[in-house]
Formats: structure tokens, sequence, C-alpha cells
């Protein structure tokens, strides 16, 4: 009975060991993703689309073309095909950028009609106060943005990588058993 609980209690802190192990390589590898991500952003510029916002459709199709080709050795024929197949999408890519492009413009004109409307009802005090608020608020935002960020992170790394603990549904069977 001796051996047993001393074996178990062995058991035990070295499941625990192991799981602060698990732990610590999890939190180092959110803090690689955040430097990966903060890295990205900054080579990006911020600019969500990357580097293809700034290209033609002909620019974006004969690089996607050459790109392909490296790895598929294209023949002459294949490599027209591709690059007429890859420069009708990135027109169409072009096109609905522009679209959305345009919608953003207009709902944020919009937004500021409709908030200038609801500015007229309001007192010159009143005006003031909302601003007030609205520029804490958003200082706000600011503030959390970072813990937002990381808890969405934290989130995603749990989400691809589960921590494992069948070190410790072992130990309760033991213990049970025993």
């Amino acid at each position: 009975m001796k051996k047993i609980l001393t074996f178990a209690a062995l058991f035990a802190g070295l499941s625990f060991a192991a799981s602060a192990q698990t732990q610590d390589s999890v939190k180092k590898d959110r803090s690689e993703v955040r430097q990966e991500m903060k890295h990205r952003k900054h080579v990006r510029g911020g600019d969500r689309m990357g580097k293809m916002t700034n290209k033609t459709p002909e620019e974006i199709a004969k690089m996607k073309t050459d790109r392909l080709d490296k790895e598929l050795k294209f023949t002459d024929k294949q490599k027209q095909d591709v690059y007429s197949y890859n420069l009708d999408q990135a027109k169409k890519w072009k096109e609905k950028q522009e679209t959305r492009k345009a919608d953003r413009e207009a709902r944020k004109n919009e937004m500021k009609a409709e908030r200038d409307e609801f500015m007229k009802l309001l007192t010159p005090e009143q005006q003031e106060i909302l601003k007030n608020k609205m520029a804490e608020n958003r200082k706000g935002r600011m503030d959390r943005g970072d813990r937002t960020q990381h808890r969405q992170m934290k989130r995603r790394d749990m989400d691809r990588k589960p921590v494992e603990k069948p070190a410790q549904e072992t130990t309760n069977v033991e213990s049970s058993n025993g």
C-alpha cells in the first residue's frame, strides 16, 4: 500500500512538472506568434492586402504565373493559358477591391452625415459632453486593443494546440483503483 501511494505521489509530481513545461512552451509559442504578427504588420505597413494592392492586374498575373512556373515547369502553351487565367482573376479581384473601397467611402460619408444631423439636435453643452465621452471611449479602445488582440491570439493558440493532460487522468485512475 505504501509503495502504491509513493508511486502515485511520484507520478503526480512528474505529471505536474510535465504540465508546467507544456504551459511554458505554449507561452513561448504565443510570444513567438505575437512577434511574428508585429513583424508582418511592420513589413506590410499595416496594409491588409499586402503587396498586391499597388500592382496592376498584369503584374499580379505575371508574378503568380512565374511563381507557379518555377514549381510546376509549365510548357509555353500552359504558361500562356495560366497567365490569361491569372490575368482574368486579377482583373476580377481589382474590380471587387474598387467596389469595396467605394462602398466603404459611401458608408463613411453616410455615417458622418448621420452624426452631423444628430449633433444638430443637441445643445452646444450636450455636444461638448458627447465629444468628450467619445474621445474617452476612443482612448479606452486603444488601451484595450493590445489585451483584446492578446486574448484572441490566446484563443487561437488553444484551438490549434490543445494542452494534453493524459498523465493526470492516469493518476486519477490509479488512485481510485488503489
